[in-house]
């Protein structure tokens, strides 16, 4: 009897666990498709986006150079461009705290710490797009005239 228990209680745990493992289990980053990365860096270059030909716009990109982050293997020390999804908030961090900016604001040496989220291309690649952009303004400001 004692047998015929365990192999019951084996064979349900092994019904539980193994649908997870194929799935990747928790924290395995995707959920509804989407997986969500952060990164730190510095801006390298910004593009703006151009509607100018409606049946083709071009997204806004940034290019950083990655420092650090979540779920960006293979990116760290390399510089990077990463579309910057409509309506992406932007916050500039101050002494006072965040103020609303945004996108034309940035400028190539100034630190940013970016949000977004990571889908699949036909082509099976991953396609990083940015939702979230907080940065310290470190171009220098001139010295005041006399």
């Amino acid at each position: 009897m004692k047998k015929l228990l365990l192999i019951v209680v084996v064979a349900a745990l092994a019904l539980t666990l193994v649908p997870l493992a194929v799935a990747g289990g928790p924290g395995g980053g995707w959920k509804h498709g989407h997986a969500k990365f952060n990164l730190v860096g510095k801006v390298v270059a910004v593009t703006p986006a151009d509607t100018t030909v409606p049946e083709a716009p071009v997204a806004a990109t940034l290019t950083v150079k990655v420092k650090a982050g979540s779920h960006i293997k293979g990116l760290r020390g390399t510089e990077t461009a990463f579309t910057v999804a409509d309506g992406a908030k932007v916050w500039q961090l101050t002494k006072d705290g965040k103020v609303g900016s945004s996108l034309d604001q940035l400028a190539a040496g100034d630190k940013v710490m970016v949000k977004g989220k990571i889908s699949k291309a036909e082509d099976g690649s991953k396609v990083y797009t940015i939702t979230s952009i907080k940065y310290r303004d470190r171009t220098p400001t001139p010295p005041p005239v006399e």
